[in-house]
């Protein structure tokens, strides 16, 4: 950079300095130094059409890649507009920077009345971030980007918050940009955690392993950990694919199934791995019926402590903690080989499905079978994503990502957007419900921008379906949960996409390979009603 150079230059040259190489946003009046700085640094900027979207499409990038993604928000409105995406980021553990502008400095908190203003900025972002900052001076903001940076390398990678005010982002400055010190604590668990659950292994019965999001980089030790155990592993829907659902050890992301639920109830020894065991893993209640001995490894002590009562807890890494505990371990026959390999129980769960939900799955089968093996599912809070959880088939970690914990809805268009910006190579695609991609539709218009090739597959049931048949099953008269649907065939088209109604489950397989082929967005409609009737498995 120059000697001296504006503080909104300083910002960005520092991302660039510690791997952020593309920002998304909507440039306002507030943030203009910062896109001074993207102009004079070449970083690429992508401009969606709302700040939530900016927040969901960085959260693509950042699942996708591993690495943080970073968002532009203006003061005020876009900084609100953003929360709801960073409320997921944090919910599902996710390396999310967002940068806001904030009034100038000598009027926070003073009640003046100037544009943007509100009570305490500072306090919204800290509600929904592990590390929230206030810049008063060059000097902070590069002290807390390094702060936040660090966190993202430290235990849970979580959002980080950095509010800078509008003086201070015009302000001239002489600081050069600086790669941050490239640390990771060490999270080695102690030698006697390590040595009470290799024997607590050994003596089990009854094996099982629950597998959560914070597992993904421990897959060849968790296959050698079952294989040696002849037990099972039940995955979380962040945990997907970290053993292949293929083992004869696999149930699969099926821990909200009563056949699943009561394997996890008939084991001795449950160890639960990189998962915060939530309710949202198994929907029944707020805490699994867990009645064997418990051990849990975990990077976030808090977990360690929480209301299972774990009876060995292992802070540590997921990876060195599994090749530690199965080193003193020897194969033996038990558990998986005089009760049936998983897909036996998989077929009890797969047979207890009814109705519409049978519909889902032939979707489901088809979607896959026009997805390579290394495609990418991006989901929304629909029906059809909630059965995928557990039905859509997948052999590698990171083949799906669904909003989980904090639910929001419209994460799939926009995420996959940012997914795709991160990988242009790889197959990405958009999975949402009719009512909720109708959050964040305008993103299609991005996506025709970017001349994406990304299928986005609407699941069309005509109604708010999961709420709809929550009210039926409690009693309730359906209220508010049937709205109209636009011709989506042709609102596509009105973007400048393509537009098609896939017609059953080969025509979708068919429509999904064509849009993978097709320079620009294509999206496709599924209408439940298509996939029900004379449909087969």
């Amino acid at each position: 950079m120059s000697i001296t150079s504006t503080v909104g230059c300083y910002v960005v040259e520092l991302l660039a300095a510690n791997g952020i190489d593309v920002v998304f946003g909507v440039p306002g009046v507030h943030t203009l130094e910062l896109y001074r700085g993207l102009a004079a640094t070449g970083m690429r900027h992508v401009l969606v059409r709302h700040e939530q979207n900016a927040g969901f499409a960085a959260d693509g990038h950042a699942r996708l890649s591993g690495r943080p993604a970073a968002a532009f928000v203006i003061s005020g409105p876009g900084m609100t507009n953003a929360l709801t995406a960073v409320a997921q980021a944090y919910s599902d553990s996710v390396p999310l920077l967002v940068i806001a502008s904030a009034p100038v400095r000598s009027s926070l908190g003073k009640g003046w009345g100037v544009l943007h203003e509100l009570p305490d900025q500072l306090a919204l972002g800290a509600g929904v971030a592990a590390v929230a900052r206030t810049a008063y001076s060059a000097e902070d903001v590069r002290d807390h980007l390094r702060a936040i940076f660090a966190s993202f390398r430290t235990g849970r990678a979580r959002p980080g918050y950095l509010q800078i005010p509008l003086d201070l982002l015009a302000e001239s400055t002489q600081l050069t940009a600086e790669r941050f010190a490239d640390f990771q604590a060490p999270a080695v668990p102690t030698p006697e955690a390590i040595s009470k659950a290799s024997a607590l292994l050994a003596a089990a019965q009854r094996p099982l392993v629950i597998v959560g999001g914070g597992a993904r980089g421990a897959a060849e030790p968790l296959q050698r950990l079952v294989d040696l155990l002849d037990g099972y592993v039940v995955t979380t829907t962040a945990g997907k694919g970290v053993l292949p659902e293929s083992h004869p050890a696999c149930l699969g992301a099926s821990l909200p199934y009563r056949h699943t639920q009561s394997i996890v109830a008939a084991a001795d020894v449950v160890v639960a791995v990189g998962t915060e065991l939530s309710e949202t893993d198994f929907y029944t209640g707020t805490r699994l019926p867990i009645g064997g001995q418990l051990i849990r490894i975990d990077l976030d002590p808090s977990k360690l402590s929480d209301h299972y009562g774990a009876q060995v807890p292992v802070l540590g890494d997921a990876r060195a903690a599994l090749e530690a505990i199965l080193a003193p371990l020897r194969r033996r026959c038990g558990w998986r080989t005089e009760a049936g390999a998983a897909s036996v129980h998989r077929a009890e769960i797969e047979r207890s499905l009814r109705g519409s939900e049978r519909a889902r799955l032939v979707a489901l089968q088809a979607i896959r079978e026009g997805v390579p093996d290394d495609g990418v599912v991006f989901s929304d809070q629909t029906q059809i994503a909630y059965l995928g959880n557990y039905a859509y088939d997948t052999d590698r970690p990171g083949s799906w990502f669904h909003p989980c914990g904090y639910g929001a809805l419209g994460f799939a268009l926009p995420a996959a957007i940012g997914a795709k910006i991160a990988d242009p190579e790889r197959c990405i695609i958009a999975l949402a419900g009719d009512y909720g991609v109708q959050f964040t539709l305008q993103e299609l218009m991005s996506a025709v921008e970017l001349q994406m090739s990304l299928p986005v597959v609407i699941w069309n049931n005509a109604a708010l379906g999961q709420i709809r048949d929550d009210m039926q099953a409690s009693g309730i008269p359906p209220v508010g949960v049937v709205a109209r649907n636009p011709d989506f065939a042709a609102l596509a088209r009105a973007f400048g996409a393509e537009g098609v109604r896939a017609r059953g489950a080969t025509a979708l397989k068919e429509a999904v390979r064509d849009a993978l082929s097709r320079n620009g967005p294509t999206l496709i409609e599924a209408v439940e009603s298509d996939f029900a009737a004379g449909s087969s498995l």
